[in-house]
């Protein structure tokens, strides 16, 4: 019923009328005449065309605003596994809170890894994997490599946000961290370092049945 319903921008619109009208199809709605004169065409274009603006004005807002949040420590994408959206009852709108047990499991990983309880992103991602609770991401009893680097790196676990590509710096969020920034570092320090880690005495009583040449860093 209405000429943005077709396609989203004018490009797309202008190719989608030629196929439908090269196929022998015939466009109607009740609120736009389509037809194949110069003017109708003309018209037509006019109006794919100002929907199209109109749209991206719309997403310019919309990503304003949000960069707006971001800049004012609130993350305003999807909640972070560990984390749901709770309305503040401060004026702040939806605000990040921890997602129990999950955020509990998370944080007991985060820490264990940056205190050397697990020495490899390995170790963690089976600790994640034992937790019933914690989502899996393969057959319902794996956790993806990827999933395990993305926790491990990801700032917004200490309680700080910041989105480079919008520019926007690393700066103290408006929600709880699960671990704290000194805590993060240390996992950023442990990443990055070339240093093996020491062997494990204690590592049959987290891991009794792991292989100690698994015990390396995954490939990312």
């Amino acid at each position: 019923d209405d000429i943005t319903r077709l396609a989203r921008g004018l490009e797309a619109h202008i190719k989608l009328r030629s196929d439908i009208s090269a196929a022998g199809g015939l466009l109607e709605s009740p609120s736009i005449e389509f037809g194949e004169d110069s003017d109708s065409i003309l018209v037509e274009n006019l109006l794919a065309s100002v929907s199209q603006h109109q749209r991206q004005k719309n997403g310019a807002q919309t990503k304003n605003r949000m960069r707006a949040r971001i800049q004012n420590g609130y993350w305003p994408f999807q909640a972070p596994i560990g984390y749901r959206y709770e309305r503040s009852n401060g004026g702040h709108g939806k605000i990040l809170v921890r997602d129990e047990p999950i955020a509990t499991i998370l944080q007991e990983a985060l820490e264990g890894y940056a205190s050397g309880r697990f020495q490899t992103q390995v170790e963690v991602k089976r600790f994640l994997e034992r937790q019933p609770a914690f989502p899996k991401d393969l057959n319902g009893r794996e956790v993806r490599n990827q999933r395990v680097y993305e926790v491990l790196t990801r700032c917004l676990y200490s309680g700080y946000i910041e989105h480079s590509d919008w520019g926007v710096s690393l700066r103290k969020g408006q929600h709880e961290g699960l671990i704290d920034f000194s805590t993060f570092q240390k996992i950023q320090d442990r990443l990055t370092s070339t240093a093996k880690a020491p062997a494990r005495k204690d590592i049959s009583s987290d891991f009794p049945l792991q292989d100690r040449q698994e015990a390396s860093l995954l490939p990312l």
